[in-house]
């Protein structure tokens, strides 16, 4: 896949025509500094934005801080078009306008540079760009019957662009780009990309998770029950049953000595019945509205404001990007929804059980005066003021058992996560220890990527880079880079700004190069790359990237501004394909 041509429906955007090999999109501006701030001031004339073109036009999601999604009011009627040269020599268009941005077309063609912004007859038009239905979702068609990759084809194609797609702030780190994916998405792409079973650190992943959740439910079922305990409340279930036998017993052999009491008496045990069953319930009702109202009170505390951690990052001057606190506040939010329904549903239940309380207590005391009455009413009240005090002891030992057997169940069920906690960390141990033996077995794929990075640093920059794959503490992996001094001495020459740069574009390079045999990705386009490098490390780059693309047959694009050029250098007939410039602004107008 390469970049043939983009172009839009409105006449201030100029075309641009791109070549099989090495492109250059050529500010002719000088570099100005701020006077307030020393730094380079930023020349807004399009370069960076060509960037964030391709990647909408290659069906990016637009949020409220994209570009068209912040400026979408300068864009409104626009219509953009990216014609794309696919690895089997044909072509295909991608149209997409601005509002509504959503919807996408595509059309497939056999010649390069053609125009359809007039054109009525697409393969597919109009696809919602988030479609359920995978037949109608332009991301999946375009994945698998337009570019139809033979390299980890099982991956969704986006996950690459950010590598390949660099603008000037997505130097800082080789392998963790600000548009940040989770170790769980990046780690295993670049491990398959470099040759390795991914399989294994997606299942390590997978164990990883199940542990937290384990862990989490764990530490909420501890405050029901200590697994630790659970003989000392076998014992105390134990004791409390003998206690009630005995009790039992006394009731069974209680002897009025009136006949006639009798007929008193068993108007007053089923009173007594009714009441230990009132009290049961009670107690059963106590607990859940406790249980209910201790929930409620734990999801009020754990609230997290995203504007508290953003100051704690100041305070700490820790960078805390915007679109990490928009993606963590979507989080907030979702969990706050949730939140929200769940106390809806708690309080609903809640206020059932209190008025299932009232009720219960209320019938309750009416049980109660009857007893009291009935009681009176009966000769050797001694007797049965004994009676009484055997069924209340019975009624207070069964409670006991209750609740003893709610901290037993919460016991046993903490055993049970427990030993299932201890599984899962042998599998760990064992999924760690495959990640190391598939590490240690290296692989073909692997060598001759490092072999080609390691080539492109050192003829650029002069030392030996090492592209590192290595366990990590955790039984994951890291992926790493260091570099070699002349006397082959571990450096710290990795670390510069300029360096990293370096090591940014050999690593893609290195890919693409090593998979161009492949139907993969064939281009890659890095925004103010060659920036701060000296003129000498700017020649030798361009040079081996022209050799590259014309051997390989791949596609490399950078920005240049006119003062990052190298001193008495020329471009090749054909190289810049686009010049911008403070009178001709990539859109044609400035924002």
């Amino acid at each position: 896949m390469k970049i043939s041509k983009i172009y839009a429906n409105k006449s201030e955007f100029k075309p641009i025509i791109f070549n099989d090999g090495f492109n250059v999109i050529f500010g002719d501006v000088e570099n100005e500094i701020n006077q307030n701030t020393g730094k380079v001031q930023e020349h807004n004339i399009g370069k960076t934005s060509l960037i964030h073109l391709i990647d909408f036009l290659l069906l990016k999601q637009v949020s409220k801080k994209n570009l068209f999604g912040k400026y979408s009011n300068k864009f409104y009627d626009w219509i953009f078009f990216i014609e794309i040269k696919l690895n089997d020599g044909k072509f295909v268009t991608i149209r997409r306008g601005i509002s509504p941005n959503t919807k996408i077309s595509f059309k497939e063609h056999y010649s390069a540079n053609l125009d359809f912004k007039t054109e009525d007859n697409w393969d597919y038009e109009n696809l919602l760009l988030n479609a359920k239905d995978k037949m109608k979702n332009p991301k999946h068609i375009f994945q698998n019957e337009y570019l139809k990759y033979d390299v980890i084809p099982e991956i969704e194609f986006r996950s690459l662009l950010p590598y390949l797609l660099r603008t000037q702030n997505d130097y800082g780190e080789v392998f963790l780009l600000s548009e940040s994916y989770s170790h769980k998405t990046r780690k295993p792409l670049l491990f398959k990309l470099l040759g390795f079973d991914d399989n294994l650190l997606r299942k390590k992943y997978d164990i990883d998770n199940e542990i937290k959740d384990e862990e989490k439910v764990i530490k909420k079922l501890v405050k029901e029950g200590n697994p630790e305990d659970i003989y000392k409340i076998k014992a105390a279930i134990e004791a409390k049953e003998q206690e009630k036998q005995e009790v039992a017993l006394k009731l069974n052999d209680f002897d009025f000595l009136q006949k006639e009491k009798s007929i008193n008496f068993e108007l007053v045990n089923n009173i007594e019945v009714d009441v230990s069953q009132r009290n049961k319930k009670a107690y059963a009702l106590d607990y859940n509205i406790n249980s209910i109202q201790k929930s409620l009170d734990s999801e009020a505390e754990s609230s997290v404001n995203v504007k508290d951690i953003k100051n704690l990052f100041e305070e700490v001057n820790i960078y805390f990007a915007e679109n990490i606190a928009k993606e963590y506040s979507d989080v907030i939010n979702f969990s706050n929804q949730i939140t929200k329904e769940r106390r809806k549903y708690l309080k609903n239940e809640l206020k059932e059980l209190i008025e299932e309380k009232e009720i219960n207590d209320a019938k309750l005391n009416e049980l109660n005066l009857q007893r009291s009455s009935m009681l009176s009413l009966l000769q050797e009240k001694d007797t049965f003021s004994k009676y009484k005090t055997y069924q209340e002891d019975l009624i207070k030992i069964e409670n006991e058992i209750f609740f003893y057997q709610k901290q037993l169940d919460g016991a046993n069920t903490i055993e049970n996560y427990q030993a299932s906690l201890d599984e899962l960390k042998g599998q760990i141990k064992k999924a760690s220890l495959d990640i190391k033996k598939e590490i240690d077995k290296d692989n073909k794929n692997y060598q001759e990527i490092r072999n080609l990075f390691q080539s492109i640093y050192k003829t650029t920059f002069e030392y030996t880079a090492l592209l590192i794959i290595e366990p990590n503490s955790n039984g994951n992996i890291n992926i790493a880079t260091s570099i070699l001094n002349k006397t082959h001495d571990l450096t710290g020459k990795g670390d510069g700004h300029t360096s990293t740069k370096v090591l940014c574009a050999s690593f893609i390079l290195a890919i693409l190069l090593h998979y161009s045999s492949k139907s993969f990705y064939r281009f890659a386009y890095h925004d103010g790359i060659m920036e701060s490098w000296g003129d000498n490390h700017k020649r030798k780059f361009i040079n081996l990237v022209r050799t590259h693309c014309n051997e390989s047959n791949i596609q490399y694009i950078i920005s240049m501004i006119k003062s990052d050029k190298p001193t008495n250098f020329e471009f090749e007939k054909g190289e810049i394909v686009r010049t911008l410039s403070k009178d001709d602004y990539l859109f044609g107008f400035e924002f």
